[in-house]
């Protein structure tokens, strides 16, 4: 059962496009419009001040229990819930102010924007920003919400304008930090580790660059050394030579965004095996197309060419791919996510595979979020080769899924979530136990180095016992753009 190394992967890849924006919204914040004079209020305000959120909204909802029209109460507890990461029930408190409620719709739009609801958010707060770019709140948000998308380039006007009202401020700190974030280049260092109870190991060691050419375009690059090991004359050693086949990979391509939402990626690379008794060269590769089709959805598209990379033998197979990836959010509490694959392998053998994602905001804290869902796969191959990689007839896993995001400061964040459920496939005579285990820790978020190191666990149960896979892996990444100084906003 090989290939469930990739399922912690997969997982761990879902929750990772999260983990960003989530760290981006616990620590850009919006001051309190009346913190600066006493109001009946005054305690909630101080203990936002002090960074109790929790406590901040409970005294206000106290306070709103007996004054429910007070305007700027009501206005400040959506501020808070948007401090606790809640989205959702910060929009929700926001709907009931009017359509001509100015300051409402910029509170709204600044909502929106963390919650990555880019056209909702721009439609409500480019006309206040137009009405006065100088405004120190209203360009804030334009920024912030041009950040995001193919061409983050476009803020940098609207952070020129707040860094001329309040140069030295925290805010147009943080927000300086979060706009440059995807202007960098970087170069990074990926090591990892896969070992299983199939007596499979693969040790991997690569270098990658992603460097901007200009606004809409990139240049990519990366090599990779990696050793796949097996038991000897077992099924997934290679037929010929001893139990170990190594790979070296190397590649290059561009990215170039259109528009901004929109993005087209070509990478062309080759790979070299060699077991011991002669080596074997071919062409990979992939084109990608992803777009940001709304607010609510996104998609890629990409079509590859690759060696099936589950165990030594497997490597000998070469794989031609078409992968649909899917993002749905029709509510600020609600996430689908999804992976449909069609495969065609130069061993006669035809896979179709669907690896499907539920999740529900649980819990917004501030420094915590929590969710729950549901995750369901599926997998059918043509034939079952024999060629060192698994290739059920009919493969069928559903899971309950549980994930969550600790933030650990500024610069520091704990991605964590576990799918326990069922799997059987056509040798089974019943239903087995599944589970997944992943952990992200993600530390230098908006630095120039950053390390993100990653610990994954699965375990199988099936006709014949079990099957348990681990997978350790660091990426240590360099981040720079000074060179350019009109493109890399200044971080005091």
């Amino acid at each position: 059962m090989t290939s469930r190394r990739r399922t912690s992967t997969r997982i761990s890849a879902l929750g990772r496009a999260s983990l960003l924006a989530c760290a981006l919204a616990c620590t850009l914040s919006l001051k309190p419009a009346f913190a600066q004079n006493a109001v009946a209020y005054q305690p909630a305000l101080d203990a936002a001040w002090a960074a109790h959120t929790s406590e901040a909204l409970h005294l206000i909802d106290a306070y709103l229990a007996k004054h429910p029209d007070d305007h700027a109460a009501r206005l400040d507890r959506a501020r808070f819930l948007a401090w606790l990461g809640d989205y959702a029930k910060a929009d929700d408190a926001l709907a009931g102010f009017g359509a001509d409620d100015q300051e409402a719709a910029a509170l709204r739009a600044r909502v929106l924007a963390w919650a990555e609801r880019r056209d909702a958010a721009l439609a409500l707060n480019t006309p206040l920003y137009a009405a006065d770019p100088s405004d120190y709140d209203n360009a804030w948000t334009q920024a912030l919400i041009l950040r995001q998308g193919e061409w983050p380039y476009q803020a940098l006007p609207a952070l020129a304008a707040v860094q001329a009202v309040k140069p030295d401020d925290k805010d147009t700190n943080d927000l300086a930090k979060a706009v440059r974030l995807p202007l960098f280049s970087s170069i990074g260092l990926t090591p990892s580790l896969y070992s299983d109870s199939d007596h499979i190991e693969i040790r991997s060691i690569g270098a990658d660059t992603n460097l901007w050419l200009s606004d809409r375009w990139r240049l990519l690059a990366s090599a990779t050394r990696r050793e796949h090991s097996a038991a000897f004359g077992g099924p997934f050693a290679p037929l010929l030579g001893d139990n170990q086949v190594d790979e070296d990979r190397i590649g290059t391509g561009l990215r170039f965004a259109p528009s901004p939402d929109t993005a087209l990626e070509l990478w062309m690379g080759n790979s070299r095996i060699d077991s011991g008794v002669g080596s074997d060269n071919k062409t990979i590769g992939h084109l990608l197309l992803s777009q940001r089709a709304s607010d609510a959805f996104l998609y890629a598209l990409t079509f590859d060419r690759d060696r099936v990379d589950q165990s030594p033998r497997a490597l000998a197979v070469m794989r031609h791919g078409l992968t649909a990836d899917l993002r749905w959010t029709p509510t600020l509490r609600d996430r689908f996510d999804a992976r449909i694959a069609s495969d065609d392998f130069d061993d006669d053998n035809h896979r179709t595979s669907v690896l499907a994602n539920y999740a529900h905001a649980m819990y917004r804290g501030g420094r915590v979020t929590f969710d729950l869902g549901l995750q369901a796969e599926g997998q059918h191959n043509t034939r079952n080769t024999g060629n060192g990689y698994y290739s059920p007839d009919r493969y069928r896993r559903y899971a309950a899924v549980a994930s969550s995001y600790i933030s650990l400061g500024q610069e520091a964040g704990l991605y964590l979530s576990a799918a326990l459920g069922q799997q059987r496939d056509e040798t089974f005579d019943n239903w087995k136990r599944a589970t997944d285990v992943n952990a992200e820790l993600t530390v230098g978020i908006f630095s120039h180095w950053q390390l993100v190191g990653h610990v994954g666990y699965s375990q199988r149960l099936n006709q014949f016992g079990h099957y348990e896979g681990t997978t350790v892996g660091l990426n240590l990444r360099y981040r720079f753009c000074e060179f350019r100084a009109s493109r890399c906003p200044s971080v005091r």
